[in-house]
């Protein structure tokens, strides 16, 4: 198995070089040459398998050679031994055929813990076998960056560098992050948005000297893509074997799950319809309705994880819908970073709707739903996943096809709004202060942080 970027066919990879990477040299993603392809029968033989050896199935046609394969069995093994529920990734039924995965049972009690945790093996696989160091870097508004300290924790040949927005991290994720801190954790506060933090991880990936070896922990990164195709496979295959026709709907916390089903029903996966659901800062429901993808700046809303407009896995997707054109993705992506809008071409938007809808939820909608949940179910539900589960019910193309709503963060994170919605069975404790830090970062200061990182 070799890798290409999205924006040159010329540029290429294996696996290990895609694992201890940021960006692809010229700037775009690593995306893989080719998919493996599985036939119905081969994926109806997996339904009684464990987690972790459906996860070898499904991972092992993209690591190829670069680990051999009891290495790689192990890894994969230790993956999940940090999770709290037997099943990994348990189904909890909410209506007649529509589902919620629970992805919220690792470590730090988010869906970020299973791409977190495979990176850091795969990193420290790499690393310790060539004797190398390396930082490990990216942007998070919370969840993703605690998800990637407690992972490459355990990496003791890395250091973590996380970025993040001054306001627009909620109050105990913030707190979390700061007290992470320690000699192999830092973390950078900017003066602007979470986009604002994407964009500087990108720029600083793109001028970082050869000689000193970064990686991404954000879902640029192939792993984090990678990651996630297991969740489809595994929901698929407990609600009907892998050959009955299923659907999803994806809280837009990021576009690595959207293109992640794109990608397993390209591999055999009878996956009918991915519904994305976003709440009012709505780029990507812009992008997949009306064929209009602009960045601008987010507002707040009650599904923080969901507030930015920068999704840079966009790039992969429209890759595939142009049937790997490289130059093609070039020239759009440019025009994106240029000017901050995107359109692709016509028949490219209809063969992507073929599979993909969405839909715009608001605030008082998501308190609605979670009222409405909590009441016919009893169910606590964090406005993540209502936002999912509203728009599984309104927009589902077939009743009598199992929809199954990415579950991606615990319940309790939302604990406060939940009690105040009578939706949690206490009121939470108080959550945590935030601490001080003694610099933040403007959002055009990269000079600065370069020189910050330097002395990380």
């Amino acid at each position: 198995m070799h890798y290409l970027s999205t924006r040159s066919a010329a540029v290429r990879a294996d696996f290990r070089s895609v694992v201890l990477s940021g960006l692809a040299p010229d700037g775009g993603l690593f995306v893989p040459a080719s998919l493996p392809v599985f036939s119905v029968q081969e994926i109806a033989t997996w339904s009684w398998l464990p987690f972790e050896e459906l996860a070898w199935r499904v991972i092992a046609p993209f690591v190829g050679e670069s680990i051999a394969e009891d290495e790689l069995r192990a890894l994969l093994k230790a993956c999940y031994q940090r999770f709290g529920h037997r099943a990994i990734a348990p189904l909890r039924q909410v209506d007649r055929n529509e589902w919620v995965l629970e992805l919220f049972h690792g470590p730090t009690r988010s869906s970020k813990d299973f791409a977190a945790q495979l990176h850091a093996r795969l990193a420290s696989h790499f690393l310790e076998r060539e004797g190398r160091e390396a930082l490990v870097l990216g942007a998070t508004n919370g969840d993703t960056g605690l998800a990637a300290v407690a992972a490459f924790g355990e990496c003791r040949r890395s250091r973590v560098v996380m970025l993040y927005p001054e306001r627009g991290v909620p109050a105990d994720r913030l707190a979390a992050l700061q007290a992470a801190e320690s000699e192999r954790v830092r973390g950078y506060p900017l003066e602007g948005s979470f986009d604002d933090c994407q964009r500087l991880v990108s720029r600083l990936f793109a001028q970082w000297p050869s000689e000193h070896l970064a990686i991404g922990f954000n879902s640029s990164n192939w792993v984090g893509v990678l990651a996630q195709i297991v969740f489809y496979f595994h929901a698929a295959l407990q609600l009907g074997g892998g050959q009955r026709p299923i659907g999803f709907s994806i809280p837009a916390a990021s576009f690595a799950e959207v293109y992640a089903g794109y990608v397993a029903q390209k591999m055999g996966l009878p996956v009918n319809q991915i519904i994305v659901s976003t709440n009012r800062n709505d780029a990507l429901h812009q992008f997949i309705h009306r064929n209009r993808y602009g960045t601008r700046e987010a507002s707040s809303t009650l599904s923080p994880a969901m507030d930015f407009s920068v999704f840079s896995n966009v790039e992969r997707l429209v890759w595939e819908l142009y049937d790997h054109d490289d130059q093609a993705v070039r020239g759009l992506m440019e025009r994106l970073e240029a000017t901050g809008e995107l359109s692709i071409g016509n028949p490219q938007w209809l063969q992507a709707r073929m599979l993909i809808d969405s839909y715009a939820v608001d605030d008082a909608q998501t308190e609605a739903e979670i009222v409405s949940l909590f009441r016919d179910t009893g169910l606590p539900m964090d406005p993540h996943t209502a936002t999912g589960v509203l728009a599984a019910r309104l927009y589902r193309r077939s009743v009598v096809t199992p929809m199954v709503t990415l579950g991606q963060i615990a319940p309790e994170k939302s604990a406060t709004l939940l009690a105040s919605l009578g939706a949690w069975p206490s009121p939470p404790p108080a959550p945590a202060t935030p601490l001080a830090h003694a610099r933040r970062y403007a959002r055009t200061d990269l000079e600065g942080l370069r020189q910050a990182l330097a002395g990380a």
